[in-house]
């Protein structure tokens, strides 16, 4: 089966052998078991899409057909793969530019927007067992929930620096947790860069499932 889409409807080909196309519209809201296997973790595992994936090679490489690219992206919700599945470097510098109007240099050192990183560290023994970071946008202003007064937030002047605003250390004796708090800011260049980073990470859906999920679907598209 080959996937095309069309917003707002998504086209499909059932049959790969001919060019006859059908619109289906909001698939998993009339398929039972469709969105139930969307809604089940279980029966997925996690991708990471390399820069030499496309859809189809994807879809051969766990499908053993490329035709069944079209299970990647309905998968994923991924409605127009030119926007929603992640560029290649070069592809992606060319947007930076394009989009801020800048040479890649200046979205480097243009300032995007602030962060505030809150990062728990967990050691015994000076082995560390947990380690987590939390990303929150801050701006230059912060508000005193206390005094209901404005005061100005402490932030780096350099895109893409940290500056360290606090750091706690709690000992609990069996372990010590270590809280450090850092304003961060991001650069136009990162910021796309995570955007499109983000996007590499996709769900697949077990093989076992792909006849059941292709026979439903071939019901939905003759209307049984």
């Amino acid at each position: 089966m080959k996937y095309f889409e069309s917003f707002p409807r998504r086209i499909y080909t059932f049959n790969k052998n001919t060019i006859n196309q059908q619109a289906v519209t909001d698939i998993l809201a009339r398929s039972t078991f469709l969105r139930e296997v969307k809604q089940n973790a279980d029966i997925a595992y996690e991708y990471v899409i390399k820069d030499t994936d496309t859809p189809e090679i994807i879809a051969h490489k766990m499908y053993g057909d490329p035709y069944r690219s079209w299970i990647v992206l309905l998968f994923n919700n991924i409605m127009n793969p030119n926007y929603d599945w992640p560029l290649k470097n070069e592809a992606l510098e060319n947007y930076i530019v394009n989009k801020y109007n800048q040479t890649l240099t200046q979205s480097k050192t243009t300032i995007h927007h602030y962060e505030k990183v809150i990062n728990k560290k967990s050691t015994f023994n000076g082995i560390t067992f947990f380690d987590n970071t939390e990303k929150n946008r801050i701006t230059d202003w912060t508000l005193n929930f206390k005094t209901n007064a404005l005061y100005m937030t402490t932030l780096p002047t350099t895109a893409d620096t940290s500056l360290v605003v606090s750091t706690e250390t709690i000992d609990y004796t069996t372990y010590i947790l270590t809280i450090t708090t850092s304003h961060h800011a991001v650069s136009n260049y990162q910021y796309e860069f995570d955007v499109n980073e983000e996007k590499r990470k996709i769900k697949i859906l077990d093989l076992k499932y792909i006849q059941r999920v292709e026979t439903e679907f071939e019901q939905l598209m003759s209307g049984e």
